[in-house]
């Protein structure tokens, strides 16, 4: 994983600027990438979670945000943006501030390290439609049949 922008500049460049949300500071590496590409502007993590959206986007990128907030700001944005805000969701975190199983608990899965870069990186992923996997029990051999009812007892 030599570059840890490039492929969420891929992602966000894949779609509509209408279909994302980019959740940055100005400054941030990735924000000035992708407004030099013609990718769509970062929105204030603050602001997002004063005045909520609308609409669900399909995608949301985070990248340097986590780290200028307090935890429980941090964790209420990603709770806020998993259960509301966005079908996916991709984050670069420090792993130092924001452990794996801090991001694990709020729902995301990691995706990989970018040690190499000026200060370690890690990337989460939160899908809203394969976030939870399907327990092996929720199946039809466990449920009730009715066409069985005279013939087995329970």
């Amino acid at each position: 994983m030599p570059d840890p922008f490039a492929d969420l500049e891929r992602l966000a460049l894949s779609r509509p600027s209408d279909q994302l949300v980019l959740l940055a500071p100005g400054e941030h590496p990735l924000c000035q990438r992708l407004l030099a590409l013609g990718g769509p502007a970062p929105t204030d993590a603050l602001d997002l979670l004063a005045r909520p959206p609308a609409h669900r986007y399909p995608l949301a990128l985070m990248a340097g945000c986590l780290e200028t907030l307090p935890q429980a700001t941090g964790e209420r944005l990603i709770a806020a943006l998993r259960d509301l805000h966005a079908e996916e969701i991709y984050c670069l975190a420090d792993p130092d501030l924001w452990s794996a199983p801090r991001m694990v608990a709020l729902g995301m899965r990691p995706l990989g390290v970018y040690p190499q870069s000026a200060k370690g990186l890690a990337l989460y992923h939160f899908d809203l439609y394969d976030y939870k996997r399907t327990p092996d029990w929720l199946n039809a051999r466990h449920w009730a049949h009715p066409e069985r009812w005279e013939k087995t007892r329970w």
